[in-house]
């Protein structure tokens, strides 16, 4: 029965953070339609999995050698831009390199978006990668726990 529940609030969770990204110009990139192309890694988490970091959901979205869709990436976060309460840019001869919102919400909730692009970062990889998260945490609580 409890693993019922459990599943139960898993069906209904998602849903609702589906609709959180939906004011997000990122939100047409992680709303799953490219989920069978080779060239994209998407992975979403929701549950008790998160409990330890002071998150309700992570979704993460990587596309590797796919030009045209990388651009798609950087320009919807970008887009992003003026939804964020708080951001911290990291640019490299004018492009972009990292990036990480803090967005504007109505709730107790917060949400973060966060953008890296392996090309330009010295990562040696022909990828990058944009990460939407939720919880009711901090964004320097957040960054302490992912730099453990």
């Amino acid at each position: 029965m409890r693993q019922f529940i459990s599943t139960l609030f898993l069906m209904l969770a998602i849903p609702l953070t589906l609709l959180a990204q939906k004011d997000l110009s990122t939100g047409r990139i992680l709303d799953g339609h490219y989920k069978k192309n080779t060239a994209v890694t998407d992975v979403e988490i929701v549950g008790d999995r998160l409990r330890d970091y002071g998150l309700t959901y992570y979704h993460s979205f990587t596309v590797r050698d796919d030009d045209k869709l990388m651009q798609e990436v950087v320009d919807a976060f970008l887009a992003d831009e003026p939804k964020a309460a708080d951001k911290e840019l990291t640019k490299m001869g004018g492009k972009l390199i990292a990036g990480m919102y803090r967005l504007k919400y109505d709730g107790n909730t917060n949400r973060f978006l966060f953008f890296k692009d392996m090309r330009l970062a010295n990562q040696r990889q022909n990828a990058v990668m944009v990460i939407y998260m939720e919880g009711n945490i901090s964004l320097k609580s957040l960054q302490r726990k992912f730099k453990k």
